[in-house]
């Protein structure tokens, strides 16, 4: 099956799947994204990627993983995927942070894997602690700083990762600029340290429509310095988005 053939299966299993959100659940979000960019290293230089993504919350903790399905007329379509349990520190304790900065501490564990056609599978484990932070005007601010193992590596380094989220508002439209920052250490990559970062400006379209938070257009950056751990391979690109929220 071709990938412009898999993405509506693909579609309406997700959207199936999460329609009714389980009772185990205080809260879930789901997204899928379309994103087209130009100038990746490595590689065909122009991708298309649909990214599936899962957030929830649960009794004593949350959990987020994506997938992603990269079209590439070199490789065939690529997968990736990463998920993130998470524990809070309060949700078990029933106690709250002494600091006003900061909301909850949690232990995080982490899972990243891929592949592509006619290639071994890459897999890497995560486990650290993680902080969110109590910013009013943000919908989370996250610092997570873990242990980061790669099978094919035969170090163990760090990744340290702030995760944001903040909406805004200009006149009568609604934005979110959301977006993570990877640092990992040589030891990690088996290589050079590296720093991945894909902010995200998006317009909220859904809410022009009269239903806020279903349909955003905007744009990523994506900026990755020493890509997979190469010394002097950085790639920096704008990639077009559509997210539809559901």
């Amino acid at each position: 099956m071709t990938f412009a053939r898999f993405i509506p299966f693909l579609t309406l299993f997700l959207i199936s799947s999460f329609s009714h959100a389980s009772p185990i659940f205080d809260w879930t979000s789901n997204n899928i994204q379309l994103l087209h960019g130009h100038d990746f290293k490595l590689g065909d230089e122009s991708r298309t990627l649909v990214t599936i993504q899962h957030a929830d919350g649960w009794r004593y903790g949350e959990n987020f993983f994506f997938i992603e399905f990269i079209d590439r007329d070199d490789t065939g379509t690529a997968v990736y995927g990463e998920f993130y349990p998470r524990l809070s520190w309060s949700k078990i304790t029933g106690k709250t942070p002494s600091s006003s900065f900061i909301k909850d501490f949690s232990l995080v564990g982490g899972f990243n894997g891929g592949s592509l056609p006619k290639k071994d599978p890459y897999k890497a484990y995560l486990l650290g602690l993680g902080v969110r932070f109590d910013v009013p005007s943000m919908d989370f601010l996250f610092l997570d700083i873990m242990a980061f193992k790669a099978e094919n590596v035969h170090t163990t380094g760090i990744q340290i990762t702030p995760v944001w989220s903040a909406p805004f508002q200009i006149g009568s439209l609604h934005f979110i600029f959301k977006g993570f920052l990877d640092w990992q250490s040589r030891k990690a990559t088996g290589g050079s340290s590296t720093i991945l970062t894909q902010p995200k400006l998006l317009l909220d379209v859904g809410q022009l429509l009269g239903n806020k938070n279903t349909f955003h257009v905007g744009i990523e950056y994506q900026y990755w310095h020493n890509k997979f751990g190469i010394k002097g391979i950085t790639e920096s690109l704008p990639q077009a988005i559509i997210m539809m929220t559901f």
